[in-house]
């Protein structure tokens, strides 16, 4: 599983340089506006930095059971059936992935035709998100599985 911690370590480091992206794209966007300067392509590109942010963090997410849930129902399972109902859930994740990696490609090949009004790059590289993250989510589910079904279960403060 050390491939795991590499790509964890990856995709939280992209995170992070995505969304200090974002921070500086908005902080630009904001100054602008008591400038003479107009960044009229901030806007365009605060959204792409998001998406991509987004699609690299939401993987993390799913492994480190980050997301926000109400937990009122699982907590009263005992630990097996906690496991076994978290499982499941995770597969929905991957049957949903697989559906959006179905869409993504075709969402992606869209953007080969476009290219984005302010900032003047292919579409296809902002659209090409969808199918990466829909990846990303399938091995994530999986790997979250594995994760429950072997018992190593990461918490939400462990972020090895």
């Amino acid at each position: 599983m050390k491939a795991v911690h590499v790509l964890d370590r990856i995709l939280a480091y992209l995170t992070i340089i995505f969304f200090t992206s974002l921070l500086v794209v908005v902080i630009i966007q904001i100054m602008s506006r008591y400038f003479p300067y107009n960044a009229i392509w901030t806007e365009e590109l605060s959204r792409y930095l998001f998406v991509y942010a987004i699609a690299f963090a939401a993987p993390l997410a799913l492994r480190k059971n980050e997301f926000i849930r109400v937990d009122m129902l699982i907590m009263a399972l005992p630990e097996k059936g906690r496991r076994i109902y978290e499982s499941v859930i995770a597969g929905l994740v991957f049957v949903f992935a697989v559906f959006l990696l179905v869409e993504g490609v075709t969402f992606y090949r869209l953007g080969l035709d476009f290219v984005s009004p302010t900032v003047g790059i292919q579409m296809s590289y902002v659209y090409a998100m969808v199918p990466v993250l829909a990846v990303l989510l399938m091995l994530y589910s999986v790997i979250y599985i594995i994760d429950r079904i072997t018992n190593n279960i990461q918490s939400e403060g462990d972020h090895t």
